[in-house]
């Protein structure tokens, strides 16, 4: 269990970052706090991934589909955020998926994240 605390932590962590990145318009950190709720549930189960595609594919899984909709339009806009950091209209649509993703986990997880 001492993993899955782990990841919860810092998911919070990257939670608080992106949320204060975001008012400051400081569009490119999101994917990666998506990646720690992955592993976080992963850990609850005793495993760790090591690459993108055995998280695709735990998450595809293991989550409902509207949640993995969400979750791969976080990812996939990383790239695009990263390399066109101003892209402010496709930061708020990470955003509003991010909710969506948030509430699921804290639901999942019976704790609170934000």
């Amino acid at each position: 269990m001492g993993a899955f605390k782990k990841h919860i932590d810092l998911a919070k962590e990257k939670l608080k970052a992106t949320f204060t990145a975001y008012k400051n318009k400081q569009h490119t950190v999101v994917g990666d706090l998506v990646e720690q709720l992955v592993e976080a549930d992963a850990a609850r189960e005793g495993e760790h991934f090591g690459d993108h595609t055995t998280r695709h594919d735990y998450s595809n899984k293991k989550f409902p589909q509207e949640i993995n909709r969400a979750m791969r339009k976080i990812w996939f806009a990383y790239g695009d955020l990263g390399y066109d950091g101003v892209n402010g209209k496709r930061a708020k649509t990470v955003m509003s998926n991010l909710k969506i993703i948030i509430k699921f986990f804290e639901e999942r997880f019976g704790e609170e994240i934000v």
